[in-house]
């Protein structure tokens, strides 16, 4: 048997997160039996028995009662550190005109990345990839090198931060588009990484590989390679836990389908899209008027995905582990009364939330995300009861 403890107006402190209603605090205005009750660890009940599992793992599940209280404990969600790993399409072509404006499409794109980054909070970690970043050896299409390494971006005057600003503004567009030897290449660069957080790649890409994975092509933009092997790819990239956004630019019209299926692949792919069209699975730009306009809108859109809707799951104190299957998300918004987000455990979702692939991180689906996010109100992660799923 599990002890329940009434909702308190008081909080804990627990693993730097706000514990919340329910949790029980050391008083007895929330333990039942005064002090800091049976089985509790730094001021939190978690249940009669001293040795029993965070999340109260193989216990009867006792569902919700009425208000939404529950056995175990709860814990203010907080949004986790992301890291993005930028690879940036340089190619010569990116010197023609933009859409609606009077620059080119390298001067529109480095303008939108450079805004989206300043805005991007402290504990973001960010690097840069640009292709073909001007290799002069006959024999290579791509430098083989990362121009700014992956780190936290911290204030407004950073190193990190000068240096991604500086990085961009040396960038001179040339070359060939050698999009999958740059790609596994940013991979890599994450993999060895010790940035804390979620890990994404955004590509961004003007058009068609003129060079398939091992430099393999003319280069020329009038003998295209094929983009195909780009989506087994991103899946096998998602596939160990780094999801990968692609924005295609003008002049990207005959890659359209294979960057749709990459961004699938990825797991980034817009709800209800199609490889066919109209409303593709990537951040198509092709038919844009105003291609500064609409770049603006999607990295905007990219940066509140990446950034404001995976939340770390509170590590267990020592000796307690954690029961997946009894692991709730309780969202309250500035006004309205406080309801239950369902997971959905089947593949990508629009509703709902998810586990990241190691069980550290909710992930909260595409619409529900868009309306947390415009809300002014909390999220609470919840331990001890069922898992509500969708």
């Amino acid at each position: 048997m599990l002890m329940r403890v009434r909702i308190s107006k008081r909080a804990c402190a627990f693993s730097g997160l706000l514990i919340a209603a329910g949790a029980g605090c050391s008083s007895d205005e929330s333990d039942p039996n005064g002090g800091n009750g049976t089985g509790a660890s730094n001021g939190v009940v978690f249940g009669e028995d001293p040795g029993s599992d965070f999340g109260l793992e193989g216990s009867e599940g006792n569902g919700f009662d009425g208000d939404l209280a529950c056995v175990g404990q709860n814990a203010g969600a907080e949004s986790a550190p992301t890291v993005l790993q930028l690879v940036v399409d340089t190619s010569g072509s990116m010197n023609e005109d933009a859409p609606g404006t009077n620059d080119s499409k390298w001067v529109v794109t480095r303008r939108a990345l450079l805004g989206a980054i300043d805005a991007m909070p402290g504990d973001t970690s960010v690097g840069v990839v640009f292709y073909p970043d001007g290799s002069t050896d006959p024999g290579r299409c791509f430098d083989n090198d990362a121009d700014i390494g992956i780190a936290r971006l911290d204030a407004a005057s950073s190193q990190q931060r000068t240096q991604i600003r500086r990085a961009f503004q040396n960038q001179s567009p040339e070359g060939g588009t050698p999009t999958h030897d740059a790609y596994r290449y940013a991979f890599g660069e994450l993999e060895g990484t010790t940035a804390v957080g979620s890990r994404y790649v955004v590509v961004i890409t003007d058009g068609t590989p003129t060079f398939s994975l091992g430099c393999i092509g003319t280069g020329m933009i009038s003998d295209p390679v094929d983009s195909g092997p780009l989506v087994v790819e991103a899946a096998s990239i998602a596939a160990s836990g780094v999801n990968t956004f692609v924005i295609g630019s003008p002049g990207s019209e005959g890659a359209r389908r294979n960057l749709s299926r990459m961004a699938e692949a990825g797991g980034t792919a817009a709800p209800g899209c199609s490889h066919d069209g109209p409303t593709y699975c990537h951040f198509d730009m092709t038919e844009e008027q105003d291609f500064a306009t609409a770049l603006g809108e999607a990295l905007g859109t990219i940066s509140g995905l990446a950034l404001s809707c995976n939340y770390d799951i509170p590590a267990p104190p020592n000796g307690l582990t954690l029961d997946p299957a009894r692991v709730n998300v309780l969202f309250s918004p500035s006004a309205g009364e406080q309801e239950l987000i369902a997971q959905n455990a089947g593949g990508p979702c629009n509703e709902g939330w998810q586990y990241s692939q190691d069980q550290s991180q909710i992930l909260l689906c595409g619409s529900t995300c868009d309306r947390v996010r415009a809300s002014d109100g909390s999220l609470t992660l919840q331990f001890g009861c069922s898992t509500e799923v969708r």
